[in-house]
């Protein structure tokens, strides 16, 4: 028997957890284990009465990722984890599992992560990643990028470069917000949004041969977990990620609310930024532009969508046949990521 429910979330307040969970069958008592594995989360902190559906408490493990059991008195349980890992120099390094599949199933936590650029991370940023078992680090920027902002080494963590580079349908640059903005040429990314829009639709089919070098590093043994990430984790790690999360099985509205998180993470960072450049710009509208750039927006990743059921019918057809993602292989990635917890 599983444990229904809607909802399960850690969230951290400095160095105190809240873990809540909701569900529509009666659970009894919840009984909440924890651990530094998911497998090995048997270190028992609480036992709760029927009336109480979440738990604050001291970080058990500071330092380390905790992951947490949460089992009804009446069978079945669940395994979760906070989404977010608390990394002082990335705001947007975040845990794939806990996603339910159409089947019914949840992606594994721990084996699959998201991320931003790396070259933020503090010693104890790489040491907490050390810890969490980081075999691959899959880097989607293109050469000068990674030059630019190179990422720290993570021991036993081994790296991989995937570029793609997209540019401007208006213009071909390779300057940075800063440097566009200085030479007044924002405005030649085009409307808010248009640039991101048509990078999404061109992942498609012009990088799908780079996405499935990421199936193929997937399902290779001893890469993971791993993490992939580009600039700033939503472009074109959004759209790897959202591919990862097809071929699992999980639902497409699933996919855009993970793909959306990005806003909820950096939105504070992000105003920041923008409230120090807005003097700077030149045309009121260059700060749309701006912002447009760097939010996730559904539209982005829809317009990708879009683009694979023009081209291809439906999602299956293009993993099959652009990304070489075989029935068996799906198959093959399924078991490997897949739990009933």
């Amino acid at each position: 028997m599983k444990i229904q429910l809607s909802k399960v979330e850690v969230q951290r307040i400095g160095n105190r957890m809240h873990l809540q969970w909701k569900s529509d069958e009666a659970l009894g008592k919840v009984s909440i284990f924890t651990g530094l594995s998911p497998l090995e989360a048997h270190d028992p902190l609480a036992e709760t009465d029927v009336r109480i559906s979440s738990l604050s408490f001291h970080d058990p493990n500071p330092g380390r990722r905790t992951y947490f059991i949460l089992k009804s008195e009446y069978g079945g349980a669940r395994i979760t984890a906070e989404r977010r890992l608390p990394l002082q120099g990335s705001l947007n390094f975040r845990d794939m599992g806990g996603y339910e599949t159409s089947d019914g199933r949840y992606l594994k936590w721990g084996m699959l992560y998201r991320s931003e650029e790396l070259i933020g991370l503090t010693e104890a940023d790489r040491l907490y990643l050390h810890n969490c078992g980081l075999k691959l680090i899959c880097d989607y920027r293109a050469e000068y990028e990674a030059e630019l902002k190179p990422n720290p080494s993570i021991e036993n963590a081994r790296q991989v470069g995937i570029p793609i580079e997209v540019e401007s349908s208006r213009h071909r640059s390779r300057m940075n917000y800063m440097d566009m903005i200085a030479n007044d040429m924002l405005h030649l990314l085009g409307p808010a949004g248009e640039m991101l829009t048509f990078a999404n639709e061109r992942y498609v089919s012009d990088f799908a041969k780079s996405y499935a070098i990421l199936f193929d590093l997937l399902l290779t043994p001893g890469n993971l977990p791993m993490v992939q990430h580009c600039a700033a984790g939503k472009d074109r790690t959004g759209f790897g990620s959202a591919l990862v999360l097809l071929a699992l099985g999980v639902p497409e509205q699933t996919i855009m609310e993970d793909y959306l998180l990005t806003n909820a993470f950096r939105e504070e960072a992000d105003q920041q930024i923008l409230a120090s450049i807005k003097p700077k710009l030149k045309r009121e509208a260059d700060g749309e532009v701006l912002l447009a750039m760097m939010q996730a927006r559904a539209e982005y990743l829809q317009a990708a969508f879009d683009e694979i059921y023009v081209r291809y019918g439906n999602m299956d057809r293009y993993l099959e046949e652009a990304l070489g993602l075989t029935i068996s292989k799906r198959k093959q990635l399924q078991d490997m990521l897949l739990t009933d917890m």
